[in-house]
């Protein structure tokens, strides 16, 4: 559609220069000047027609792709494993996601169009020039060596300094989104500015950055616009004193020279977007193109129905310090073991292990005595449920939260089921629409102990036979602790359950207390074995009495 469109605009000189020579002659008529009159308009009414379906098409297929990038960059980032998570920032990962894909849009939509017609244009009227007049076309093309050097020039500087600006917005984003969720220390410590001036610096960074980058473009285009007036000077000067010319000759040839310079022009404009989008979808595609977390497994674990062993497990995150060392450990079948032990001491690490989160650097984990990592990865964790102690609800409703994962599979009775157990029942029925009630953002219609029940509940939904417990009930009061603490005692029975404990007062009668210092087992057994013994558990016991 547009090349039609940019075709037909291409002969309006010659119609010009015809109109000139054949209506404004000695021998004028009628019926020509009517036949002309309707050639023109037919021809700019069709050229606004193709253009306007070319740039609903356009308009169409951009968003397209950009709904296309933004699907599988959000499917990435559910597939992709911790350690991604690890080591790139919140803000910089959703700066990919709006700043950057919105970069690539401009090159999805008015770019490539704009290149598209500009670029026909100058083909088309570059050949009428030479058709009108060869030698004063082949002049013009002296200007070409310094319109490329002129491009050449800025390229360089508009996409280092896209790739500057694309930096300090991921790290914008990233202030932002500290603040936002972190408002109330902010308040709290009086912060606002200390952070309202490293914001200002970011954004002060951000401006200078985008005018360098817009002087560059702004240049570039100053120069070749320069050129452009050259060379129109130039036509009119040799037209007009050594080449022999009609009047309709030389308007349509001069006209067709005025109608190449907002195509050239835009040809070297689009520089700058497509400096910008180029540097904007190379960090969109590293992202899509980054390894998925490796489910290399293909056995089915319905469910777990034998022990866990750790067996000589060590684990390093940056292949130097290792956070664990020679890990053997074996936890029976509905046990409820401790992990205890100082900051630091491996508690976390272990766990996540567990959940194949990170692989081990030596050694391996087996359930039902087979290696973990030979289960597919869904089946293996739809038998694990967890419980932390800074807990995350989503921005939906009540039910939604409870049946996390399983809104379209799990029947309201499992769900009312999950709310009794939870002891969450009695404020679930207070809410407005009850369980169809939106708690917002993190939850934050509620209280923490009512979060916390609700995570408990979301748990309990889940039915896992492995439990993972990260000091449920540490930051809350004492009564709301005491529903807290029955829901999950509640939960615990009949599963293999795993705390790992910051209050040792909370885990006095585990089955057995696993004491962990630098990344090693020290000492395991029963609350009552271990204070005789007068060892690490002991000493953290009596810093805590």
């Amino acid at each position: 559609m547009m090349a039609f469109a940019t075709a037909l605009e291409a002969s309006i000189p010659e119609i010009t220069g015809q109109i000139v020579d054949t209506l404004f002659s000695t021998e004028r008529s009628n019926d020509a000047a009517l036949i002309y009159s309707l050639i023109l308009f037919t021809v700019i009414a069709l050229s606004s027609l193709f253009a306007l379906a070319s740039v609903s098409a356009s308009s169409w297929i951009s968003n397209k792709v950009i709904m296309d990038l933004r699907v599988e960059m959000f499917a990435k980032l559910l597939k992709l494993p911790k350690t991604y998570f690890d080591k790139n920032t919140t803000g910089g990962t959703l700066s990919k996601l709006t700043f950057d894909v919105e970069q690539i849009s401009a090159a999805a939509s008015t770019i490539w169009l704009d290149f598209i017609k500009s670029s026909l244009t100058v083909v088309l009227l570059t050949g009428y020039l030479f058709y009108k007049n060869y030698l004063l076309s082949l002049t013009l093309l002296l200007l070409l060596p310094l319109v490329y050097l002129a491009v050449k020039f800025s390229t360089s500087r508009i996409r280092s300094g896209s790739k500057k600006v694309q930096d300090s917005m991921g790290k914008m984003t990233h202030l932002l989104d500290e603040n936002i969720s972190g408002s109330d220390l902010v308040k709290i410590y009086h912060a606002q500015k200390d952070e309202q001036n490293k914001f200002f610096v970011l954004i002060k960074t951000i401006r200078q950055q985008r005018f360098k980058v817009d002087m560059a473009s702004g240049l570039n285009t100053s120069i070749v616009n320069t050129l452009i007036g050259m060379s129109l000077a130039f036509v009119v000067y040799i037209s007009s004193t050594y080449l022999t010319m009609s009047a309709g000759d030389f308007l349509a040839f001069f006209t067709a020279m005025a109608m190449l310079v907002k195509p050239a022009k835009t040809l070297i404009n689009i520089n700058k977007p497509l400096q910008q989008a180029i540097v904007a979808a190379i960090s969109v595609f590293t992202l899509i193109d980054e390894k998925n977390e490796v489910n290399v497994g293909n056995q089915i674990l319905n469910r777990v129905n034998g022990d866990i062993n750790f067996v000589n497990v060590s684990f390093s995150y940056d292949g130097e310090k290792s956070p664990l060392k020679n890990i053997n450990l074996s936890i029976k079948r509905g046990e409820t073991v401790a992990l205890v032990g100082a900051t630091g001491s491996g508690k976390t690490t272990l766990v996540n292990l567990l959940a194949r989160f990170y692989k081990p650097s030596i050694g391996e984990i087996t359930i039902n005595n087979v290696n973990i990592d030979e289960f597919d990865l869904d089946s293996f964790r739809s038998n694990i449920s967890f419980v932390d102690q800074h807990v995350r609800l989503f921005n939906d409703t009540v039910k939604g939260n409870i049946a996390f994962g399983q809104k379209d599979n799990m029947p309201l009775e499992s769900i009312i089921h999950a709310a009794k157990v939870s002891n969450s029942t009695e404020f679930i029925e207070k809410l407005d629409n009850q369980f169809e009630t939106q708690i917002g953002e993190d939850g934050i219609t509620l209280s923490g102990g009512q979060r916390q029940r609700l995570s408990i509940a979301r748990a309990i939904a889940k039915d896992s036979p492995i439990l993972i417990l990260d000091e449920a009930t540490s930051a809350l009061d004492s009564a709301t602790e005491r529903l807290v603490q029955s829901a999950i005692n509640k939960m615990q029975q009949g599963r293999t359950t795993i705390i790992i404990a910051h209050r040792l007062s909370t885990i006095k009668n585990v089955d057995r207390i696993i004491v962990l210092k630098e990344g090693e087992i020290i000492e395991q057994g029963s609350h009552k074995k271990l204070m005789k013994s007068s060892g690490e558990y002991a000493k953290l016991h009596q810093k805590q009495s």
